[in-house]
């Protein structure tokens, strides 16, 4: 994961970069236990919009990022 621009740089779980505008994170939920995430997906963000996207990268990481954007 990187930050480009005030945009997260994130992996989706089938390889493709995808940038996320932190501002618009409604909140973040990790996967564990849960049936229905795929298999390689460590954290799922919603967006305010409504929409979702799941990532490779762990939530906890997401976190860390968006706090240092804020900094």
């Amino acid at each position: 994961m990187t930050v480009s621009a005030m945009l997260l740089v994130l992996h989706t779980v089938s390889g493709v970069v995808v940038e996320v505008n932190p501002s618009a994170i409604t909140h973040l939920r990790n996967p564990e236990g849960q049936q229905n995430f795929p298999k390689k997906a460590q954290c799922m963000i919603n967006m305010a919009d409504g929409k979702f996207v799941t990532v490779t990268e762990t939530c906890e990481s997401v976190r860390r990022a968006i706090e240092e954007l804020r900094k």
